[in-house]
């Protein structure tokens, strides 16, 4: 009992200590630079210097911290910075990268809670925004990422995944045969990009339209001709699944694809095609862009697993071939093809072992950046597809 009433008052005068030091830093403040407001305002900015200084290393080991004040869409930025990353040094881009937070709308049956949608907390705007933000994502140093040569996987579940191992055992994609090989479709189709140029639309809703020459069918359709010029036979489903509500729109894609499958059973690969979203909570914009290519966004596979808890055997299957393509991508264009995104969610490839989503660019991209992309992407999967009868891509 004696050494704990000692041991209170030691505790309290420690505390007032340190309270005594800070307001004497704060009146020192005050004293330098004769202007009070000036005062407490570079005490608030040091504040919030750090905070983000908290979260930087919160983000680099992976343990984001709760409570901080930043949103997940800003822990998503810090994260993929040059200085904690390694991703490659951002451009300007002049006048006009899943942990962000996801859209109100969204079903969390359907998405995982880092899917990263949040158009619907930005402006609407007509013409290309000043101030977007050009980055080239790569593989960061951060535990989540995985790499092997070629090969890097940001890994979003608790699974330990053998890069090397599983490129070795990517299932094969012939083109042989009768009947389409591809199917195309969008859960989220009237997802569109930064107007420019020629490619102004009507918005259904931000970053949205049903103008199918402007959002992701018109993408959809530059990677079926590719496709089809190489000889490789494709469906392109041009149904709008998120509209008139984004809400279940997985589900009704599911049904839609599930039905197309039962028609066309010579269909070894399905694409489902979107765009990502990246920006920050102050409003800044962020494009993807491969840094060997002009004028052209970057790509993004994202593959879902069973770590959510939802029946999906054979993922590892569809994590092969995403790994098979991307080394693929990687020995044309070092840098078009993003770090793989591994999830625990589904994204209906329990469909098939040959089930993909692909995000192409983001909305800061413009289309013309996304359709460079898009057919780059297309040519590589349909040279892969018509190399050889079988075999690994």
């Amino acid at each position: 009992m004696r050494k704990r009433r000692t041991t209170r008052p030691v505790l309290r005068l420690l505390r007032l200590g340190l309270a005594a030091v800070a307001a004497g830093a704060g009146l020192w403040l005050v004293w330098l630079v004769g202007d009070p407001a000036a005062a407490v305002g570079d005490l608030l900015k040091l504040a919030d210097r750090a905070q983000i200084a908290a979260a930087l290393l919160s983000a680099e080991l992976g343990t984001p911290r709760q409570g901080d004040g930043l949103s997940g869409w800003d822990r998503l930025v810090l994260a993929q910075s040059s200085l904690l990353s390694g991703a490659a040094p951002p451009r300007e881009s002049g006048p006009g990268g899943k942990e962000p937070d996801p859209a109100p709308t969204q079903d969390p049956e359907e998405l995982d809670p880092d899917d990263g949608e949040e158009e619907h907390n930005l402006p609407p705007t007509t013409t290309a925004p000043e101030g977007i933000i050009a980055k080239t994502m790569v593989a960061g140093t951060s535990a989540k990422y995985v790499t092997s040569g070629n090969l890097s996987v940001y890994n979003h579940t608790d699974y330990a995944i053998d890069l090397d191992a599983l490129r070795a055992a990517a299932p094969g994609l012939s083109a042989q045969g009768e009947g389409p090989k591809v199917l195309i479709y969008h859960s989220h189709a009237t997802e569109a990009y930064t107007m420019d140029g020629e490619d102004v639309y009507q918005e259904s809703d931000s970053y949205r339209t049903l103008d199918t020459q402007r959002n992701m069918v018109r993408v959809g359709e530059e990677m079926a001709a590719v496709f089809e010029a190489a000889g490789v036979g494709v469906i392109h489903d041009k149904t709008l699944y998120d509209y008139p509500s984004y809400n279940a729109a997985y589900q009704r894609s599911l049904e839609g694809v599930t039905a197309i499958l039962k028609e066309n059973p010579s269909i070894v690969l399905l694409l489902d095609v979107h765009r990502d979203a990246l920006v920050a909570s102050d409003g800044t914009i962020y494009k993807v862009v491969a840094g060997t290519v002009d004028d052209c966004a970057q790509v993004m596979m994202v593959l879902g697993s069973d770590a959510g808890g939802q029946v999906h055997p054979n993922w590892k299957v569809n994590l092969s071939l995403a790994l098979g393509i991307q080394d693929a991508l990687a020995s044309k264009w070092a840098t078009l093809a993003r770090p793989v995104v591994l999830r625990g969610s589904r994204f209906n490839q329990h469909l098939s072992t040959g089930t993909l989503l692909v995000e192409v660019g983001t909305h800061g991209n413009t289309l013309q950046e996304a359709i460079t992309a898009a057919r780059l992407y297309a040519r590589t999967v349909a040279e892969l597809m018509t190399a050889g009868a079988g075999g690994s891509p």
